[in-house]
Parts: structure tokens; C-alpha cells; sequence
């Protein structure tokens, strides 16, 4: 019988909820509530980009969607974009009726266009990766997409940007440095850059 018996503890002090509470959002930290519309607008200033469908065809594949198959090239494309808008906007934060403004928003988020010509379009990407001996319409893991955006990266002078991609778990810091210092080759004339916007 004593076995049967369970015990349970009596709650003579309730303790009162913390008013503050952190919240970390990409390595910078919000003190919930009083900043919480600084984290809504941090979060709103955030590139997404998801599954889409009726853009154009990726070369002779008809494909026209990437549902079910791009989710990795999709996170891979808010990767880079999050490092590329650190890289030229720092500071840069979405606003209501802002982002017509400023050029290099504009031209970095054209870079993503579902278009054929758009460096780290999902046309782009998805080609790249027959490289690494996908077809078009296949899934990638995470290495085919960074080692795709590594490629990729030489194409877009404008981001002077290196990507340099881990092997077996292992960060070698030599390798990051050289590929850090080291001048980018000057991949030209494989894309036709879109015209500047309206």
C-alpha cells in the first residue's frame, strides 16, 4: 500500500510573473515588452521567402513551381539574403512605404527575383545544382545549396561577397581568412542584370 502513496508539494507562495523577459532575434537582444515593437519591426525587415508557384519555367524542366522540392533553396536564399543585407544596409530597417527609397534594397531584393537572369533565383539555384548532380525538381541538402551559393556569389561583383563552406563539421580558420582576402574571380557576362526598377 505505502507504494500507492505519491506525494505532492503544496504551493503556499505563488511567484508573480517577471515583467521583463529577453527575446533574441539574429544574435541582438529585446527586452520584452517595452521592445517589442523594435522586434516587430526587426522581424518585418526580415527577407522570407517560401514556396512559389507560376513563375517562369526553369529551363527545359516546365517546372513552374517549387512546391515540395525547394524549401532548402528557399531557407538558403533567406541565408544569403540576411548576410547581404547585413553586409550593404546594417542598419537598414523596413518601414511602411520606405522600400522604394533606398537603391540598394531594391537592387538586392531583384538579385532574388523568381527570373531566370536574377543571380540567386530559384531558376539559378536549381541549374547550379546539376552541377552537384541534381536534376531540376530535386531536393537539395543543406551542403548542395551552400556549396550552389558559394558558385553562385562569384557572379555578383556587386556584393564582393565569399562564401566559403565547411567540410565534415571541421572550420579551418586558414581557410576562412584566404577566402576572405583573397580577390574574387571575375565571373562576367552570365547574367543580363535586370533594369533599374520604376
Amino acid at each position: 500500500m505505502a507504494d500507492a502513496v505519491s506525494t505532492y508539494h503544496v504551493v503556499t507562495e505563488v511567484e508573480e510573473p517577471k515583467n521583463e523577459w529577453p527575446a533574441w532575434l539574429l544574435g541582438k537582444k529585446f527586452t520584452l515588452p517595452h521592445d517589442e515593437e523594435k522586434l516587430q519591426d526587426r522581424i518585418r525587415s526580415r527577407l522570407w521567402f517560401s514556396y512559389r508557384k507560376h513563375f517562369r519555367a526553369i529551363g527545359s524542366s516546365g517546372l513552374t513551381s517549387d512546391t515540395g522540392w525547394g524549401c532548402t533553396m528557399r531557407c538558403g536564399q533567406m541565408l544569403l539574403a540576411e548576410a547581404l543585407v547585413r553586409h550593404h544596409l546594417p542598419d537598414w530597417q523596413w518601414k511602411e512605404g520606405c522600400a522604394g527609397d533606398n537603391v540598394s534594397y531594391n537592387w538586392l531584393l531583384k538579385q532574388f527575383l523568381d527570373l531566370p537572369d536574377s543571380v540567386y533565383s530559384i531558376q539559378q539555384i536549381a541549374q547550379f545544382g546539376v552541377d552537384y548532380g541534381k536534376k531540376v525538381g530535386d531536393w537539395f541538402g543543406p551542403n548542395n545549396m551552400c556549396q550552389v551559393m558559394k558558385k553562385l556569389a562569384a557572379y555578383d561583383p556587386w556584393s564582393n561577397l565569399a562564401v566559403h563552406v565547411a567540410m565534415d563539421l571541421t572550420v579551418i580558420k586558414d581557410e576562412i581568412r584566404q577566402a576572405a582576402y583573397t580577390p574574387l574571380p571575375q565571373v562576367g557576362g552570365a547574367f543580363t542584370r535586370l533594369p533599374p526598377g520604376p
